[in-house]
């Protein structure tokens, strides 16, 4: 009986004990939340627990762009959206077609720095694999003896603005993401999130990729803007926070949109945070500037 009520009670500490938020304010996270949509859960957690006004930039967040770069005229018509034509052929995007304007993962963590007064970070095939010119500049890399600890760890290493730069073994796609904290730094306890409860201290990203919300998003405002944006096709993705480290089949939701698997936790406010796989990766490192 005695072992029975103090599990109870180490329960009880474990869902009812306030989470020790430790997110503070920087220009790193004002630009990286201020891509997000308007009333994005973790953009009013940032502004609540730092006394920050950052707002968000589009209302519905910056889409997903195959070369999207701020040189590409994302801010061309802000704060309303632009379009642009897509100049190459991707998985996922066709040359000559137009799209809503955005950033691709590189354009937006690039855009970041560059509004936080720092050089833009080198190309990720040469962040991940050049490691003679940047070992001095490796946290974790795939490399034998250098290669990522215990997730809930990390966060006694990694700074906000640490990048995370990855490539899967069967796709050429890279992708690149940006450290912004964890779930507790942001001030959410295992009773707002129970199925997110073992998961508090994982690394947090902002990045902008595949998104299974972004496409029916974008195509509803191209069906209500049809004179301006009516020749567009939607997007597949945006920026986003995600979570690194949560084994796909442990995390509770999964849905395939437009060829892709996602798999994803739903927030108490509706949110959807996706899981990045991250158990197959071919090469990666974290990368700090």
């Amino acid at each position: 009986m005695r072992k029975v009520m103090i599990l109870l009670l180490a329960l009880l500490l474990l869902f009812c004990t306030p989470a020790q938020a430790e997110i503070e304010k920087s220009p790193l996270l004002d630009a990286a939340l201020s891509a997000l949509e308007k009333d994005n859960i973790f953009l009013l957690r940032y502004n609540e627990l730092t006394g920050s006004h950052v707002s968000a930039l589009f209302d519905l967040g910056i889409p997903y762009l195959f070369g999207g770069t701020e040189a590409g005229g994302v801010f061309n018509k802000y704060p309303d959206y632009w379009k642009r034509v897509c100049f190459q052929d991707s998985e996922f995007f066709s040359e000559g077609k137009v799209y809503v304007n955005g950033f691709d993962c590189v354009g937006y963590t690039r855009w970041i720095y560059h509004q936080s007064g720092l050089p833009a970070h080198p190309a990720l095939n040469d962040m991940i694999l050049n490691y003679s010119d940047f070992k001095n500049n490796h946290l974790f890399t795939h490399r034998e003896g250098q290669r990522m600890p215990a997730f809930e760890t990390m966060k006694d290493v990694l700074q906000v603005g640490d990048l995370f730069a990855m490539k899967h073994p069967y796709s050429a796609y890279r992708h690149i993401t940006m450290y912004i904290g964890t779930l507790r730094d942001f001030g959410f306890t295992a009773a707002e999130e129970p199925a997110l409860a073992p998961y508090l201290d994982y690394p947090l990203v902002a990045h902008c990729g595949l998104h299974p919300l972004y496409g029916e998003r974008f195509q509803n405002f191209i069906d209500s803007h049809p004179e301006d944006f009516g020749n567009c096709l939607t997007t597949d993705g945006g920026v986003q926070v995600s979570i690194i480290g949560v084994p796909l089949d442990e995390t509770p939701f999964h849905i395939h949109v437009q060829n892709t698997d996602y798999h994803y936790f739903i927030l108490h406010d509706g949110t959807w945070m996706t899981t990045l796989d991250v158990f197959d990766l071919s090469s990666y490192c974290w990368f700090r500037m």
